[in-house]
């Protein structure tokens, strides 16, 4: 059996993720929720409650497994309770933004810092960071998204540091960067417009891309930038 650890396993893509690898019975999930209890149950699925902001609670949370051959780290913000993406500079709000910061860039180094023991129990590791388009520098032809749009690139920056790092202690992983397309969630749903031509995906189509990608790539492809369309995304 393999074992899979899913942060945010109860949220819509988190969620598919873990439905998919069970289905295809050689996967144990370990997954993590936060703010609401699971809704759903599976003899080879287990829970964990995680604040994905407590270093400790990560710490602890890395006790419970001995080996991870799949780390997804699928949490994130967008928006908070008094606070939107900044459409103009005259929006921004520092606090905001480092919260956006705390949840969205910091947690994938703390999760490496403590599962390196248990990545270093399997063969060929994977871990992904779920990162967004707007994060890449490159790629920014629309501006605004002040806060997420640094915080994402910060993730990425941190995902090609830590891969470079892992060349040397962690030779056999494959760490990536993932945007995994506009999914149907709770994150996205408030910005859809179905007047546009914007292809969005559903929680399972999105899963099921996501890990089509990953059985094609291997340690040489550590520290890249994918999108679902399994193409490379320039930093």
């Amino acid at each position: 059996m393999k074992q899979a650890v899913i942060i945010g396993a109860s949220g819509g893509l988190g969620g598919a993720l873990a439905q998919l690898l069970l289905k295809r019975g050689h996967w144990q999930v370990l997954g993590t929720y936060h703010q609401s209890d699971p809704l759903w149950q599976h003899p080879l699925m287990s829970w964990q409650a995680l604040d994905i902001r407590a270093e400790n609670e990560i710490a602890a949370l890395m006790t419970h497994v001995s080996k991870i051959d799949l780390l997804i780290n699928t949490t994130g913000i967008l928006t908070s309770s008094h606070q939107g993406p900044e459409k103009s500079i005259r929006q921004f709000n520092a606090e905001h933004m480092m919260m956006s910061f705390e949840i969205n860039s910091a947690p994938i180094l703390n999760l490496a810092k403590y599962a390196q023991a248990a990545l270093k129990a399997s063969h060929k590791p994977i871990i992904v960071a779920l990162s967004a388009r707007v994060g890449s520098i490159a790629d920014n032809n629309l501006g605004g998204w002040y806060s997420y749009r640094c915080a994402k690139a910060a993730l990425n920056m941190a995902v090609k540091t830590l891969a470079i790092e892992w060349q040397r202690s962690l030779p056999n992983a494959t760490l990536i960067a993932y945007h995994p397309g506009t999914v149907r969630t709770a994150l996205s749903s408030p910005f859809l417009n179905p007047n546009t031509d914007r292809v969005t995906l559903s929680p399972e189509d999105a899963a099921e891309h996501c890990l089509q990608l990953l059985e094609t790539l291997t340690p040489a492809n550590s520290g890249t930038f994918w999108d679902w369309r399994g193409q490379k995304i320039p930093w």
